[in-house]
């Protein structure tokens, strides 16, 4: 610092002597080179004061003293000139700082995103880690649990064509127990596990699945269990039938119109009543979102009144109800006519779907099963033949919903046949064989795949699962 003061006094002096020389009047007879290096040496020397008033204070204080030394009217000026240059400056400064601020503030305020597009990201995560994510603030809980992103959420896991195997270690007749379900995906060719849920309830049967949400039923209680957020809702149940139950048919569904969940129980009942006539079957309806039952409801369709007057069934198929198009699908019996019962579970209408005429003529029925078939309603028919060798399968598909004139049928011969599993959304028949365990079929092809699927002696349901967030929302849970 005291060599650049050294440095500095010549420049002092010179600027001392510019003002002297302006005073008197002798600036003039000084040389133009002269002048022009004065000049720049003042500039240098105002730059540098510049560089100090606004850097340091020790520096502005030499700034100072420098001027001080000026004498008169001159000296002031050069101070004011750097008061003005400095001030200036600071001035740009804060402009800058604060510009920079609004700046950064609009990006801290740009890096959250827009709801619409975080719902959007969240809505395409697994249940998993939607559950660890609800930890990230109370935003994010609220939306995660909020009915609206659980609906969202729903209907991108729809999107996905992922479909799940269950099965069970234990006998078909007991169905269930703590080593239930193993799930697999469909459109792996090996059916690979991806994951396993051991059901929580002991002696309890798979009633229906729709939408992830599992319906459960042992000894007259039910519970929905949805075993992705290890969730479930016991539903209570007060039925008291004074008559013995014939036939007794229950099936889960999902009420579209107003994103609710329905489980529906249709009872037929044995023995006649004081007019010597069959006792009209009934239905219960549960409502989730209501937590409550309404019993009581006739099963009468209209267009079966030319079988009953009051149009009522007499049996009905006790496997679980098949969920399609908005309705629960069952094989139902007026005497010996046989049908599809079918409920709309948004405008709670019982309607009759005719089976293909004849279709059991000429065969010996080993069994039948509704199933969804390449996305159509369709009946899996297993019989023996009278006129042929071998066992055939019959795949009767309803092209057009509703229309009778619409069932189209396949035949597909196979042999050593023990049970019908179901079928993948390719169209793929999974078969246990006997002596050989479960295999793949493809009724196109024909080609037979046997499946290295372990401890799946005992396969006994399969359909289609996905994974969601129903009962995460927690009203009447």
């Amino acid at each position: 610092m005291a060599a650049k003061a050294s440095g500095q006094g010549n420049q002092i002096e010179l600027n001392v002597g510019v003002v002297s020389c302006r005073r008197s009047g002798d600036v003039a007879t000084a040389s133009v080179e002269e002048k022009n290096t004065l000049e720049s040496r003042e500039d240098l020397a105002r730059g540098e004061a510049t560089q100090a008033v606004i850097l340091t204070k020790p520096r502005r204080r030499k700034l100072q003293a420098m001027a001080t030394k000026a004498s008169g009217d001159g000296g002031e000026k050069i101070l004011l000139q750097e008061k003005i240059r400095s001030n200036q400056i600071i001035t740009e400064r804060q402009k800058s700082e604060s510009s920079w601020k609004k700046k950064k503030k609009s990006m801290l305020t740009s890096d959250r995103l827009p709801d619409d597009v975080l719902i959007d990201i969240l809505s395409r995560l697994p249940p998993k880690s939607l559950i660890r994510f609800r930890c990230v603030s109370k935003s994010w809980s609220s939306t995660i649990t909020n009915p609206f992103f659980i609906t969202t959420h729903l209907n991108k896991a729809k999107s996905l064509s992922n479909g799940y195997l269950l099965y069970t270690r234990l006998p078909v007749e007991f169905l269930c127990g703590k080593e239930l379900c193993a799930v697999v995906y469909n459109r792996d060719p090996t059916l690979t596990q991806v994951s396993k849920y051991e059901i929580p309830f002991s002696g309890s049967r798979i009633l229906g699945i729709c939408n992830g949400l599992f319906c459960l039923g042992s000894h007259r209680v039910l519970n929905l269990w949805n075993p992705c957020i290890r969730k479930f809702k016991k539903v209570l149940d007060g039925t008291c039938f004074t008559r013995h139950c014939r036939h007794i048919a229950l099936g889960l569904a999902y009420c579209s119109q107003n994103y609710d969940y329905k489980i529906v129980r249709m009872v037929c009942f044995e023995g006649l009543n004081g007019e010597g006539k069959v006792v009209p079957a009934v239905a219960e309806i549960y409502t989730l979102s209501r937590d409550s039952w309404r019993k009581g409801i006739g099963i009468s369709v209209d267009s079966l009144n030319r079988f009953e007057p009051n149009g009522s069934i007499d049996r009905i198929d006790e496997s679980p109800c098949m969920f399609f198009n908005g309705a629960l699908h069952s094989i139902a019996y007026i005497g010996n006519y046989k049908f599809i019962l079918s409920f709309d579970v948004n405008d709670e209408t019982f309607r009759e779907i005719m089976l293909p005429n004849d279709y059991l003529n000429g065969v010996h029925l080993q069994f039948e099963k509704l199933v969804v078939f390449k996305g159509s309603l369709s009946l899996i028919v297993f019989v023996q033949a009278e006129d042929e060798e071998g066992d055939v399968f019959h795949i009767w598909v309803m092209r057009e919903y509703g229309v009778v004139k619409s069932w189209t049928k396949k035949s597909v011969p196979m042999e050593k046949v023990g049970q019908f599993i179901g079928c993948t959304d390719n169209g793929e028949l999974l078969i246990k064989k006997i002596g050989t365990g479960l295999v793949l079929f493809d009724p196109e092809g024909r080609n037979e795949e046997i499946l290295g699927i372990k401890n799946a002696t005992w396969a006994a349901y399969t359909t289609n699962f996905l994974e969601s967030l129903v009962l995460f929302d927690g009203v009447n849970v």
